[in-house]
């Protein structure tokens, strides 16, 4: 007598697992979610962090674990699945090209584990923590100095020059990207690209532009963090 064969509507066997196995691969999701989670936030310093972000990490790991258990060896079921995620309209502006590589790995770490390969999933995600730590501590890729946008007004009839001193003493190089009328004519407005001297102190230049006579309402920002006098 012929045995039924448990096949799905593509006429494929799912892959069964048992009720060990399934909290088993959510929850070695989970636990490589929250270190790469962990691990983001470590080596994040110049912009702002965002729980929501660290959350999704997490669930994202979960997720993926999920479907890889869903799709099983399906080639039908995983373009299903990429037909109806087709649908959904992300709004989402991912800002930091670094952001989209730990979605990624989120998304791997979840992969492997769906399917039960621990060692994988684990040794791999270690490997990866570890290496990204490591370039963190050495200050991988960091410039040697960085740099500013620099913005100040500055008395119409003050001769431009005044502060050019100050540049020399504390810049290596500055660059003027623009130059208009503020204040109805009264002020002109500068825009700077500036790059300080090794051991550039911030507020000591800020102060130093803050005392020459003339100069109002100075602002000097580099990425997301901004210093104003």
């Amino acid at each position: 007598m012929n045995q039924p064969l448990n096949l799905t509507w593509d006429n494929t066997p799912f892959q069964q697992f048992t009720l060990i196995e399934i909290p088993l691969n959510l929850g070695m999701a989970l636990i490589i979610g929250i270190l790469i989670a962990v691990v983001y936030r470590m080596t994040t310093r110049n912009t702002a962090i965002s729980q929501s972000f660290l959350v999704t990490i997490v669930m994202l790991s979960m997720v993926a674990a999920l479907v890889m258990m869903v799709v099983g060896n399906s080639l039908i079921r995983a373009f299903s699945l990429i037909g109806a995620l087709s649908i959904i309209r992300f709004r989402t502006v991912v800002k930091e090209n670094r952001d989209i590589a730990f979605i990624f790995f989120a998304l791997g770490a979840g992969m492997a584990s769906g399917i039960g390969n621990y060692p994988l999933a684990l040794y791999g995600s270690a490997t990866i923590l570890i290496f990204l730590l490591i370039l963190d501590f050495i200050r991988f890729g960091a410039p040697i100095s960085r740099v500013y946008l620099l913005r100040f007004l500055l008395t119409a009839s003050t001769d431009m020059p005044i502060f050019l001193p100050i540049f020399d003493r504390h810049l290596s190089s500055y660059s003027q990207l623009s130059a208009k009328s503020a204040r109805m004519g009264q002020f002109v407005e500068y825009s700077y690209i500036v790059r300080g001297k090794r051991k550039f102190n911030e507020q000591a230049f800020l102060n130093a532009l803050g005392t020459v006579q003339g100069i109002e309402k100075i602002t000097l920002s580099a990425d997301e963090s901004e210093a104003e006098l």
